[in-house]
């Protein structure tokens, strides 16, 4: 076998697509606002860094560039990285670059979680890569042929390789992420993040975070960055610094990128922070609220968010200029009856959008799996696969447990806050109070470009959305009240418009797959179904929630 060490060895670096009905697949927003994906695969940028400084890599977004038969003839070796939900299509990958004779390598959140899933590939790298690629270059070197790496240790964020930027098309991009922080000091029961990046916050310093600002402003990038990973504020005396670092940056470079970021909910009562972050001009925020009633957040461990109104939150968000995107769970222990109208009131009066609402899954080696482990509650050993042919993410792989209320109930529970929540009547509803709250402090200058993407994609939306018979009639009065009292806030009004056209579509695939498996827990009894779930073991099959009807397909979204 040639050395891989010597010699300009040929390193393909592959990000797989989505399958297409998921969230996670959002094909026809990326087409409207005129991009092929929402960012770029940071974990494989990173990667890249890491391999030797002599081999020649090519990279690969399937969204951006399919994957070509000569790509994987090109290649020595292939790297492949994507999450759970993508477990398939990295798979193809593998299979079609050993049936040529290609070492294979398979790394990100899905390997980490289960690796035993991807042992087709020659390598599996579970963890951070800092500490993982190196032992692999060491092991290659022997002329090992196969193995698996389990990060023993932390990376030194103040010693992490800069992401091969240079190696994306940033151009076919929403946007272009940023990681300065990995970690969360924060224990929630079914977070997979924490049991990766662990609880103590690793954060780079103000040095690099400019350093890396600089490099993509170089490379002509320019729109959004989406900056922080796990959660920004793990360190917020730390992360001050930094966001004043950028903030001088940004001034003196004439405000090249505005951004978008995840935190806790307790960031709503930091004002020194959100003064800093409405300088840098950051636009959205990502908050997990994860559910409307305070019983199931202790339960689950998610105390902090108790602290702290949604409702005061979003609020304060919206008035230093940042619309809020959260995250919500249907199937906690602690749920009652009331559990999904209180979700539903508690968007309503938030705003919160995008917001998406999935069954509770336990990740493969989480305090959830594990502690339904031990309750003797947990399906399959707690192993992600997915097992629909209509849905490809984890909104028909959720509740993967015994559920402590009925199963039906729960999942009815969650068709009535999908059909609720993204009914066009209430989103618009949603929106004027987001747009009556919101204080935009836009910095961010366009460019010549960035006027004409801007407005090819404002005539793609306004011949899409602006032509539906349903959406129209809510969209164009917004429109213009928006441009004629808050045109600042326009960018926001037609965001969140095409969102919700995209989330609506893709909810409706979402409930007739809820539907489906109503049908099939009734038909066999709630019992019974959880004992053919808890005898399956992790090679048993994985079909009992396929279809048995054939549903006449959504029609298509507008965008």
């Amino acid at each position: 076998m040639k050395d891989l060490l010597k010699g300009r060895t040929k390193c393909l670096l592959v990000r797989p697509e989505f399958l297409t009905n998921t969230f996670y697949n959002l094909s026809d927003v990326y087409d409207l606002l005129g991009a092929k994906s929402a960012a770029p695969p940071l974990g494989l940028l990173i990667v890249a860094a890491l391999l030797p400084k002599h081999w020649q890599l090519r990279f690969v977004d399937h969204d951006v560039t399919p994957l070509t038969e000569g790509d994987i003839d090109w290649a020595d070796i292939v790297f492949v990285s994507g999450i759970g939900p993508q477990e398939e299509t990295i798979m193809r990958v593998v299979r079609r670059a050993k049936a040529k004779g290609k070492l294979t390598v398979v790394g990100g959140s899905g390997a980490c979680l289960q690796p035993q899933v991807y042992q087709d590939a020659d390598f599996v790298i579970c963890g951070e890569g800092e500490d993982t690629v190196p032992e692999l270059l060491e092991d290659l070197s022997k002329g090992a042929t196969s193995g698996t790496y389990r990060s023993g240790n932390r990376a030194d964020m103040k010693t992490t390789v800069t992401p091969r930027y240079d190696l994306a098309q940033l151009d076919k991009y929403l946007m272009v992420g940023v990681q300065y922080v990995r970690g969360c000091p924060f224990a929630c029961e079914f977070c997979a993040q924490i049991e990766i990046f662990g609880r103590k916050p690793r954060t780079k310093t103000t040095e690099q975070v400019v350093a890396e600002l600089q490099l993509l402003h170089d490379l002509g990038y320019r729109g959004q960055i989406d900056f922080g990973y796990d959660n920004l504020i793990g360190d917020p005396v730390h992360c001050a610094k930094v966001l004043e670092a950028m903030r001088d940056w940004a001034i003196r470079n004439d405000h090249p990128f505005f951004y978008s970021t995840e935190a806790t909910i307790n960031l709503a009562k930091d004002d020194k922070l959100l003064r800093l972050m409405r300088d840098n001009d950051f636009r959205y925020v990502f908050v997990g609220i994860e559910s409307a009633d305070d019983e199931v957040l202790e339960q689950t461990k998610k105390s902090q968010n108790t602290t702290v109104s949604p409702v005061e939150a979003c609020k304060t968000f919206n008035s230093y200029g940042m619309t809020v995107q959260t995250g919500l769970i249907l199937g906690f222990d602690s749920e009652t009856d009331q559990t999904a109208d209180n979700i539903l009131k508690m968007i309503q009066d938030t705003g919160a959008f995008p917001a998406l609402v999935l069954p509770l899954h336990a990740l493969p080696s989480t305090g959830l799996s594990r502690r339904l482990q031990e309750e003797g509650r947990l399906f399959r050993e707690g192993e992600l696969r997915i097992n629909r042919d209509d849905r490809t993410d984890t909104a028909t792989t959720g509740l993967n447990f015994v559920t402590t209320r009925p199963r039906t109930t729960v999942m009815r529970d969650l068709i009535h806050v999908l059909d609720q929540l993204y009914d066009p009547k209430n989103h618009y509803e949603r929106l004027a109070m987001t747009i009556s709250q919101l204080k935009p402090s836009p910095k961010f200058t366009l460019g010549l470009a960035e006027y004409v993407q801007m407005g090819l994609a404002g005539m793609r939306i306004f011949t899409s959305i602006g032509m539906d018979r349903e959406l129209a009639p809510l969209f164009w009065p917004m429109l213009f009240k928006t441009f004629f009292t808050k045109p600042s806030a326009i960018e926001t009004m037609v965001a969140q418009a095409v969102l919700h056209a995209a989330y609506a579509y893709q909810a409706r695939s979402y409930m007739r797959a809820l539907e489906d498996e109503i049908a099939y827990v009734e038909k066999v009894g709630e019992d019974e179904f959880n004992k053919q779930m808890l005898a399956q073991g992790i090679d048993a099959p994985v079909d009992v929630h396929r279809r048995e009807s054939s549903a006449t397909p959504a029609t298509p979204p507008p965008v």
